[in-house]
């Protein structure tokens, strides 16, 4: 693909963009803003959106919905890894999925194929977690034919030198508060691995040999040559990134190759990759704010529904009735993550509904509700009289 500097500016949508690959050259927005400059956020939690199991099918059966053909984005996190399990950072190394990882991939998959879903385009990253996931998914829909698209821009977050420590380690060694900055800090980078370490992407085959997309580096090619006592030419990859590093290379990706290449065409896309990448691609789509991204938390093995049109993330109905946000932590960021699903007239998308399952709320949190409904209400008395 074209070369582009992941040093660039972050891109992101204009409010008034008629595509999500129609840019403004943009920062996201921060508490440090203006107020008048941002977004109204509603201080309300809504319930996500769970779309239901069409009340024609069995919801203990595994027959399947009618082909949904409306272009749209599903995210999924891989399923679990041994790492996963252990506590273990894992970045950038290259482990399986666990055998429990499989079946949450496998389920995933089953849950897709009985909503109606099918993909014209898969994306995922070079990192085999991200890569298995994807393919079970596209099993169990009976679509492992589909194209997939590979770009190492999907992976991991590169953790530097914390890769493959035990995280409880890490905090009894330098500390809670050290911990928390490498881990969660939006842009503080843990310490950088050298040039000859082995988690150093640069010593691994796959980079060396197929990465095309990224610049050359003066310094590591100086390093390389005398070491070989010829010359060689390497390219200027990863030895640390914080949360930033890595979405400033995977929503350029986003808005340059998947949005403009497959969204904007009305395909349906499946997109496999990990946890920090992942953050990058909702904080982009959700316009969640980088002081509170860091809170997002992503269930491994969960699809996300990205609806195109309403502009929001749904979830799906698995039959089994449980309140998916007492099975899933979604972290103290989920109010950015499930807004009220609205289309372009105001009124609330037909597949969803706001449910704050008892939930006490403030007088103005309920003229916000009521608000959204009223507005819901006039649409549909609009609708009504303009057809009689």
């Amino acid at each position: 693909g074209a070369q582009f500097d992941p040093d660039a500016p972050q891109f992101h949508l204009s409010e008034n963009a008629t595509s999500l690959s129609t840019l403004e050259l943009s920062p996201v927005p921060t508490a440090d803003d203006d107020e008048e400059d941002q977004e109204i956020v509603p201080n309300f939690f809504a319930q996500p959106c769970v779309t239901s199991i069409p009340a024609s099918l069995d919801r203990r059966s595994d027959s399947a919905a009618p082909t949904r053909l409306d272009s749209v984005i599903v995210i999924i996190r891989h399923g679990k890894t041994q790492h996963n399990k252990l506590g273990l950072f894992t970045g950038w190394e290259d482990v399986p999925l666990a055998d429990e990882g499989i079946e949450e991939a496998k389920e995933a998959g089953r849950l897709l194929k009985r909503h109606g879903f099918e993909f014209d385009l898969v994306y995922t990253s070079w990192l085999s977690r991200a890569l298995e996931t994807a393919l079970y998914v596209m099993d169990e829909m009976d679509a492992l034919w589909l194209p997939i698209v590979k770009t190492w821009r999907l992976n991991e977050r590169m953790y530097g030198e914390l890769t493959g420590l035990s995280k409880q380690m890490v905090k009894q060694r330098h500390g809670e508060k050290q911990f928390k900055a490498w881990r969660r800090g939006y842009d503080v980078r843990p310490p950088a691995v050298s040039s000859f370490s082995p988690h150093y992407p640069g010593n691994d085959q796959r980079y060396q040999k197929y990465l095309r997309d990224i610049r050359y580096s003066v310094k590591e090619s100086v390093i390389r040559s005398i070491e070989k006592g010829e010359l060689i030419l390497q390219r200027k990859l990863p030895k640390t990134e914080s949360l930033k590093d890595c979405m400033d290379r995977t929503i350029p990706y986003f808005v340059e190759r998947i949005a403009k290449e497959a969204v904007d065409q009305k395909k349906r896309v499946l997109i496999s990759s990990s946890e920090n990448a992942i953050r990058g691609l909702l904080m982009h789509l959700c316009n969640i704010p980088e002081s509170e991204i860091t809170g997002l938390e992503i269930p491994n093995g969960l699809p996300l529904i990205y609806d195109v049109r309403s502009k929001c993330v749904k979830l799906l109905d698995d039959g089994s009735g449980r309140d998916p946000l007492e099975v899933y932590n979604f972290g103290s960021a989920a109010q950015y993550l499930f807004r009220p699903c609205q289309n372009e007239d105001g009124s609330l998308d037909e597949e969803c509904s706001i449910n704050f399952g008892g939930v006490s709320l403030s007088s103005e949190d309920q003229a916000t509700i009521d608000f959204i409904k009223g507005r819901s209400t006039a649409s549909s008395q609009t609708k009504t009289t303009s057809s009689a």
